[in-house]
């Protein structure tokens, strides 16, 4: 797993981007896919699911059911499973969690606030701005300024393996390249270039340089099809 973290007065955030490792799936879900919708057992993602929170040291861990829209819930006990494609909350001792397999997880952190945000953005949420979405509603929701908001662009398809007919890249032009007559989407790109449209400062964006595509340490709907999912997962 890639780990992070910061200490804020007696308040400690911690994130993580898990990897398919680690778990007790079975092929092709080998082995630590934490969802429930692509055919796994769900004895197996149970467990899953309990090792990352055991893991994280939370007893609260929420997971969305992903619509591929941009509806933010704001989470508030911990117990929900919202329908939905973006979280947040400030609410101490809660992890929000999301699951992808291709698509970018963003995480947001507003240190001042002591609030966190998730993001499932993949080509539909991207278009659709959800993560900016999830950033305008942490202003109005805790009061957080985009200069001092900090966002993780996590492991996802990148431009090298995202090849895409040319009837999907309307309004991605700036974020397109074109290879020997094939279309190729730059997502992190284009999401990094909505945040600083939105005032949020260039060295608080982190973006992974991993393809998850390309490694075989993550999960990938492109090069395998039928999968599992890794997540994204912050905590206060």
């Amino acid at each position: 797993m890639e780990w992070g973290g910061s200490d804020y007065g007696n308040l400690l955030m911690q994130y993580c981007f898990t990897t398919r490792y680690e778990g007790v799936s079975q092929a092709p879900f080998d082995s630590l896919n934490l969802a429930f919708h692509v055919g796994d057992d769900r004895s197996n993602v149970k467990e899953n699911r309990a090792r990352l929170e055991e893991k994280l040291g939370v007893s609260k861990l929420v997971f969305m059911d992903q619509v591929h829209g941009d509806t933010v819930v704001l989470v508030h006990t911990g117990d929900e499973s919202p329908t939905c494609d973006a979280m947040i909350t400030n609410v101490k001792g809660i992890g929000l969690a999301v699951m992808v397999a291709d698509c970018i997880p963003i995480l947001f952190y507003d240190e001042v606030h002591h609030a966190i945000g998730v993001a499932h953005a993949g080509r539909t949420g991207s278009l659709l701005n959800v993560g900016q979405k999830t950033a305008q509603t942490m202003a109005e929701t805790f009061g957080s300024r985009m200069e001092e908001l900090k966002i993780w662009i996590g492991p996802s398809i990148h431009v090298c393996c995202y090849e895409v007919g040319i009837e999907v890249t309307k309004g991605f032009e700036k974020a397109l390249q074109v290879k020997e007559g094939k279309y190729f989407l730059d997502l992190q790109r284009y999401n990094q270039e909505a945040f600083l449209a939105l005032g949020v400062k260039r060295e608080h964006i982190e973006i992974s340089d991993v393809c998850s595509c390309c490694n075989a340490d993550y999960f990938s709907y492109r090069r395998e099809k039928q999968t599992g999912r890794f997540a994204g997962v912050i905590t206060l």
